[in-house]
């Protein structure tokens, strides 16, 4: 029975192919080119993620939690040595956002303890900091958000190419070729946008 369902398979692709049909081809690339993105902006965070680390431990205790936690979780990322492959295996996906969530929320504890530290609360490097942490929440946001969109795309194209074929081979077609999406939304790990020291800026002025 396995057998039969192969060779129906091969023989209903061969006759697609014969016909110049090359189901999804475009959008499995448009797929992994907006996942590509989503990784260039979040290897741009972890980057932050280092600096805000570097800048806090001035400040804060060498045995922190919100530091270690903040170290554990660019390791987990790092770890995973994501690339856009890892939209054909979803568990991979989901791993990886899982992990890219956990860093956020790091990121964020570590922000909120910053902010309870007058000094570096007041330090122009911090302040920089959390502006480029939130412009940065707000590209990864638009990445996801594109991302989904040509995932959604490449599947709503599967079903509809599959949908004119036999059940069976339909089935064996589409079986596991569904994109995955990101089912949750990534924070931003800035709740409180900088204030602008309204002092020094003038005193920058004067001539």
């Amino acid at each position: 029975m396995k057998s039969t369902s192969i060779i129906s398979l091969l023989l209903g692709l061969l006759l697609l192919a014969s016909c110049g049909i090359n189901p999804s081809m475009t959008s499995d690339r448009e797929v992994k080119t907006a996942y590509s993105d989503v990784l260039d902006q979040y290897g741009q965070r972890l980057d932050l993620a280092a600096d805000a680390s570097t800048l806090a431990r001035k400040y804060l205790p060498a045995d922190s939690l919100v530091l270690a936690q903040v170290d554990d979780s660019r390791e987990a990322v790092a770890a995973l040595r994501a690339s856009p492959e890892f939209v054909d295996t979803p568990a991979s996906f989901e791993r990886f956002d899982i992990a890219q969530r956990q860093l956020t929320e790091a990121i964020s504890q570590l922000m909120i303890a910053c902010e309870g530290v007058r000094r570096l609360n007041t330090d122009p490097k911090f302040r920089a900091l959390q502006s480029r942490l939130a412009s940065s929440a707000g590209r990864i946001a638009l990445a996801r958000d594109r991302y989904d969109d040509a995932a959604r795309r490449y599947n709503a194209s599967l079903h509809h190419f599959s949908s004119g074929l036999p059940f069976n081979l339909a089935e064996a077609i589409h079986a596991g070729r569904d994109k995955p999406t990101f089912s949750v939304k990534d924070g931003t790990p800035v709740h409180r946008h900088p204030r602008t020291d309204f002092g020094s800026l003038r005193g920058s002025l004067r001539v």
